[in-house]
């Protein structure tokens, strides 16, 4: 993992970004500002389900990158298929649960789903997801998942999309 000290408080870090599917990624947005859970090593974004096994830290993506596809401006992972925002305007529809990883109508082949993404890490909350998750009332998750929501469409420069639900 590459690792830059920027200057204090500012911590600007590599992080590997893998799809499990079948909506157990977390979302990430160039930009976005969020709670995010990585590996106790700070190596992987975590997935799956909440659990002791990850930190959680507040965090900026700063970029994200794809070895074939290039530079990401976005993967939203809510729903059944998974939606990637190309940097050149393009977007790729992934499945996700009943054929995970096949990309549906498009000219792009992924060999390889893992992606590199620069994120400053701003502080280390020092909690887990499973933690966070028993701090937040059904209606909490509701409200946090709509400004999740709004937030991913105003920095993806979207007037609305499929997965908004």
């Amino acid at each position: 993992m590459e690792r830059q000290i920027l200057s204090k408080g500012e911590d600007v870090v590599i992080v590997r970004w893998k799809p499990q599917w079948y909506e157990l990624d977390q979302s990430i947005v160039v930009g976005d500002v969020d709670l995010f859970y990585l590996s106790k090593d700070m190596l992987y974004f975590a997935n799956g389900f909440a659990d002791d096994n990850d930190c959680e830290v507040k965090a900026k993506v700063l970029s994200i990158n794809h070895l074939e596809l290039g530079d990401i401006k976005g993967i939203i992972t809510l729903g059944l298929d998974y939606s990637i925002y190309l940097s050149n305007g393009n977007i790729i529809i992934v499945n996700a649960e009943e054929s995970p990883g096949t990309i549906e109508n498009s000219k792009y082949v992924v060999r390889e789903w893992g992606f590199e993404v620069q994120i400053n890490i701003i502080e280390k909350t020092g909690l887990s997801s499973k933690e966070r998750l028993k701090m937040l009332g059904s209606n909490e998750k509701k409200v946090l998942q709509q400004e999740c929501i709004k937030r991913y469409k105003a920095l993806l420069d979207l007037a609305e999309a499929d997965w908004d639900c």
